[in-house]
């Protein structure tokens, strides 16, 4: 709208000539508001005008004027032309349909406005328009030609408007019959020789025929074509061997066709009928005397549906004969097993290609090491690759940079049922990539017994439940692997099956073969979910694994964590002990990504479920290859998002924690202390840790968590004694599900009560709050059917009007209800549950109070102090106001809880807590206002924009006096507040208490601030790391071009031409990553630093067999 209000302004300005100075020509820019342009009860508004003297300053001035009404018959602004009245009106129009995309343009005072300059500057906006019609709604716009498209459809059906009594290409007699739906892009009609001619080279084109009504398919064989092999092209083999009915599998359905394989003296050059086909990029079914062949165009475009979208063999089969006939009239050609076969075999082709097997002329492809063909994270630390030769001695407060993060879990998704067996479907190469070597991880798995430690942890299902085989006739319950928990990718030889549940045996078979290739001297962050119970004996049992596999953890350093997410399922000690947010050096890593790796994973469960031991090894062997090379290409992107939001972060906690550390500064050292201590110490087992843990706080009482658990083990044993369930989620979850709904209507209507305006982004915001809040009163009502269903009737006779809010629907609980209600219509024992969590809200509420108010306290005395500059204040008024808002919570919230165990008990004066007025919200040493002293401030005066930060004020004003007031009359005149004494029973509230409170909130803003300066270290190592080792890479394939040595004989120049093609195209694919675009500039690059086995590569040795990038053409 700006650039029709600045015209709309100039317009005034002409026509206003008294208006304008000659002595000052400087530029004035008036603007309006849309909405005192559009109809209004007002009549009068104010334009802003801004204006530019000699000096170059702008000066502002508010001129009244009237509001101009577009609707009006006759315009009060006029231009002093009608032509250029009129283009004002058709401008005004306009700007309000498309008002928002308007540019800025600035005119001149002097500026005359003239019809063709209304027409100019309208023009120029409608050419320079970002949006259409078509791109804001393109289906609906596409909807009035329908029409259209089916005509069009069903004239494709005909022949359309090509020559009908002459070929247009050959310009013969013949009819022109033909026509091809394939790759050709000419649509007419030709004559059989000329189609015959013109895909000699394309036999498995589609071919449709003019019967004289209608088109009918027609085979390429049929026309005469046949396809050599063997020979090179137009020459022809003079004793071939001819297959009539050769089938091939295409990506437009499948075809026969007349195979011609060379079978003369030319057969030693040509190779075998296998090679021929291969030559021609088909792919045989059988090696011997081939009759079927796949061509590598769809086994590429197969593997690469399954790979993205999951998609299983038998549907893609079948989505193929549904091309060839999806009517079911032609005799059906049956080759699903061996097009099956086929795709295993190109899968496994696949991956020893990409891990540099074909250039190795040393070793056989079987002799593949173990490990060799998994793509590994770049970004990890890895010795003598990506490391600077002098790490290890690296400071202590940096050495974290080095460190290696894991996270390990199981999926019971990706289940085996009983069928096929280890000697009819072994697998080929299972242990070179992802899972372990099988033969010697089954031996293992028969020797362990059943796990006999138990679980002293609450919600660890996967402890309590390890020894159970959840189904019946399935030979493997699931997959447990490792990934690395920054990036995501799963690390090699990480991969085990579960024969039952989750069990330590293979879990640890796992870990010990992932550190059996990770250096020694790397530290370790392991995540797990059930770290706390697994991590307890972890270091006699790895001394108990095979040789293979066993290592000794006491010669490395080994963290240990719960993933961020599954640690809220844990007891407190769980919580405190091993909580990434607590554990120095891990930046912000979650713990959580093997997690998503799952769910990547989960679609496949349907197709490998039913599959041989060996088929089924490969084919997840192959899906976690994928995707590890999607985390490797998206990395630079990842890494670089990360980083920017890490910077800003950094700078928001950094800045918060010095406000703090200023705040308390006699304390802060002594607390930075008591967090180094305890971080020296988190390498112990948490039985072994003696230092004081200084995120821990003392409580007193029963938390509202304590009292669910209670009331949880309470139902537990009526359960066991035979007690009917009457839904899955239990009375006291029921109850608790309820004050959680409630706590949450309340906190969304305090936010929206603070609002004085709201944006587009705050109505959004406001409107998916409110939709979580339906939903999760939807769930309620569910239960309440249940457990209370005179709670049902009472919310259906007395249902709202469709205006109220979502925050205002009441929940109806058990108090809610008359005593006959109760009766009838609630379940025995709810009422008392009710009031046993209300009880535990009062104590909870009140302990949050304290605290914040008590932080509260501390700031207004920093900012008193210290903060003098307008800009600071603003900041700190910010911070009180967050703060302000989390007081107006736990106040709310205790007062609900008051008044509701005020009617359950049966009146106020049954209720042992004292109900809180607005006079006891006061901090520590705060006098609430007195009347008096309300008369010497005087009224408070606030505006509608400030009205927040002068209440705030006033408020400090009022505290500040208050505190003259007390000392004027004598500390004896003092009161505290009865929120200060425990329970309100007249004693004071420990002070330590209070000071252990505010030491927990330093503690932890310190975590945070550290952990975010942590991963800003970690980002851009990691990048350093990804540069130095894609160079790596690219030398080890640039090495690989040289295509010498024993397997290398007997082969000819052609074949050592596709080995250095190769390995030319995958060096130069990885070096183009090297580049450093989307991870990090050149700087970070320090090939001096890059220890490289060169001995190895020179002999030929390829130890490190480095997969290469996605081939672009296969």
């Amino acid at each position: 709208m700006t650039f029709f209000l600045d015209l709309f302004a100039d317009c005034m300005a002409s026509s206003s000539k008294g208006r304008s100075s000659k002595k000052n020509q400087g530029t004035t820019v008036q603007r309006l508001k849309l909405s005192d342009i559009l109809p209004s009860q007002r009549s009068h508004t104010n334009i802003r005008s801004e204006t530019l003297n000699a000096n170059g300053q702008v000066i502002q001035t508010q001129i009244p004027a009237e509001i101009p009404s577009p609707l009006q018959k006759k315009r009060r602004i006029t231009t002093g032309n009608p032509a250029s009245e009129q283009r004002l009106n058709d401008l005004l129009q306009f700007a309000l349909v498309n008002g928002e995309h308007l540019p800025t343009v600035k005119v001149d005072d002097t500026t005359k406005l003239t019809p063709e300059s209304l027409d100019h500057h309208l023009n120029d906006f409608r050419k320079r328009q970002r949006r259409y019609a078509t791109s804001d709604r393109p289906f609906l716009e596409w909807v009035p030609f329908q029409s259209e498209y089916l005509a069009e459809l069903i004239r494709d059906k005909g022949r359309g408007d090509s020559p009908l009594e002459q070929c247009w290409k050959c310009g013969g007699d013949e009819v022109p019959l033909y026509r091809c739906v394939s790759g050709c892009f000419s649509s007419g009609l030709v004559c059989e020789e000329c189609c015959r001619l013109e895909h000699l080279d394309r036999p498995l084109d589609l071919i449709e025929k003019w019967n004289g009504q209608y088109f009918e398919r027609v085979w390429l064989q049929q026309l005469g074509i046949s396809v050599h092999f063997g020979h090179a092209f137009e020459s022809i083999c003079p004793l071939p061997r001819i297959i009539k009915d050769f089938t091939v599998i295409h990506t437009n359905g499948i075809h026969c066709v007349t195979g011609v394989f060379c079978n003369c003296m030319n057969r030693s050059i040509a190779g075998e009928w296998r090679q021929q086909l291969l030559r021609r990029r088909w792919f045989p079914a059988t090696h011997l005397q081939p009759e079927t062949a796949v061509t590598f165009e769809v086994l590429n475009h197969f593997h690469i549906l399954t790979l993205q979208g999951k998609v299983t063999t038998y549907d893609y089969y079948a989505g193929l004969e549904k091309l060839y006939d999806n009517i079911g009239t032609v005799k059906k050609i049956d080759r699903y097993k061996a097009f099956s076969r086929m795709i295993r075999e190109w899968r496994g082709l696949k991956m020893l290609k990409r891990g540099g097997r074909g250039n190795d002329t040393t070793r056989d492809p079987g002799d593949t090491q173990l490990g060799k063909l998994a793509v590994e994270c770049i970004a990890c630390p890895r010795p003598n690759e990506n490391l600077p030769s002098d790490w290890e001695n690296e400071p202590p407060q940096t050495r974290f940079k080095y460190w290696l993060y894991l996270a390990e879990d199981a999926c019971f998704r990706l289940k085996r049922r009983l069928v096929s067996s280890l000697e009819a479907d072994p697998g080929i190469g299972t242990g070179s990539s992802y899972f372990v070597e099988d033969n010697a991880f089954r031996d293992y798995i028969a020797q362990c017994n059943e796990q006999t430690e138990m679980s002293t942890c609450t919600g660890l299902s996967a402890v309590n439940h390890a020894n159970t085989k959840f189904s019946r006739g399935y030979a493997t319950t699931g997959v447990g692997l490792a990934v690395c928990a920054r990036h995501e990718l799963v690390q090699k030889n990480g991969v085990v099956d579960l024969q039952k549940g989750e069990r330590y045996c293979n879990m640890d078979y796992s870990f010990g073969s992932i550190l059996k290739g990770i250096d020694p001297r790397i530290t370790i962050v392991q995540s797990y979910n059930i770290v706390c119970q697994w991590s307890k004996n972890l270091y006699q049992r790895m001394k108990e694994l095979p040789s293979q596999v066993a290592a000794s953890l006491l010669e490395r350093q080994i963290y240990f964590a719960i993933p961020k997410l599954h640690i809220h399922g844990h007891n407190l000690s769980c919580q405190l002990s091993f909580s990434l947010n607590w554990l120095w050096g891990v930046g912000r890593t979650d713990g959580e990504g093997v997690e998503r790796n799952w769910a990547h994973m989960g679609p496949v469960a349907t197709s490998t479920r039913d599959m041989g031991p060996g088929n089924r090894h490969e084919v997840l062997d192959d899906h976690f290859g994928h995707w590890n090379w999607r985390g490797i290409c998206r990395l630079g992107e990842l890494l670089l998002k990360r980083y920017d939001e890490a910077l800003e972060e950094r700078e928001i906690h950094g800045k918060a924690l010095e406000q703090f550390r200023a705040e308390r500064l006699d304390d802060a050292e002594q607390w930075e202390g008591l967090i180094t201590v305890w971080e020296l110490e988190l390498i112990k087992a948490p039985k072994d840790r003696t230092a004081v843990n200084p995120y821990q706080s003392s409580k007193s009482g029963m938390s509202e968590h304590e009292v669910r658990l209670a009331l949880a083990k309470d139902e537990e044993v009526e359960a066991a004694a035979g007690a009917v369930s009457l839904h899955d989620v239990g009375p006291s979850a029921f109850i608790s599900q309820m004050i959680d709904i409630e706590d949450s209507m309340r906190s969304v209507k305090l936010e929206l009560s603070k609002r004085k305006s709201d944006t587009a982004l705050q109505q959004t915001n406001a409107i998916q709050q409110r939709t979580k809040l339906v939903r999760s009163i939807a769930k309620i009502r569910s239960m309440q059917a249940v457990y209370i269903p005179a709670a049902i009737q009472r919310v259906t006779d007395s249902e709202g009007s469709a205006d109220t809010n979502t925050e205002d629907i009441p929940l109806v609980f058990p108090l809610d209800l008359s005593e006959a209600e109760q009766a009838s219509g609630c379940r025995a024992g709810l009422l008392l549950i009710e009031q046993k969590l209300h009880e535990s809200q009062l104590s909870t509420s009140l302990d949050r109070l304290r605290n914040n108010l008590h932080i509260k306290s501390r700031l207004l005395t920093y900012r008193n102090t210290n903060v003098v500059h307008q800009a600071r204040v603003t900041k700190s008024q910010a911070l009180l106001a967050r703060t302000q808002r989390q007081i107006d919570l736990s106040a709310k919230r205790y007062r609900t809880a008051w008044n509701a165990l005020a009617k359950i008990v049966g009146g106020e004066r049954n209720v042992a807590w004292r109900f809180l007025h607005d006079r006891d919200v006061c901090m520590m040493w705060e006098e609430p206002p007195q009347g008096n002293l309300r008369k010497r401030i005087g009224k408070r005066r606030r505006e509608e924009e400030q009205e927040e930060q002068e209440q705030e004020w006033q408020k400090e004003q009022e505290r500040i006096n208050a505190q003259r007031l007390r000392a004027a009359c004598g500390e004896g005149k003092q009161r505290l507040s009865w929120i200060w004494m425990a329970c309100g029973n007249g004693e004071l509230e420990d002070e330590d208490v209070l000071e252990e409170g505010i030491r927990v909130e330093f503690c932890k803003a310190h975590a945070r601030a550290k952990r975010w300066e942590e991963e800003v270290v970690l980002i851009e190592e990691e990048m350093h790391r990804c540069l130095v080792l894609l160079e790596v890479r690219a030398q080890v394939w640039d090495n690989r071009t040289d295509f010498t040595g024993p397997r290398a004989e007997g082969t000819d120049s052609i074949q050592r031409e596709g080995v250095a093609a190769y390995a030319a195209s995958q060096a130069h694919g990885i070096a183009l990553g090297s580049s450093g675009e989307g991870i990090e500039n050149d700087e970070l690059v320090d090939e001096g630093n890059v220890q490289a086995d060169d001995e190895e590569e020179e002999e030929g040795e390829f130890d490190e067999d480095i997969p290469g990038i996605d081939d672009f053409d296969d």
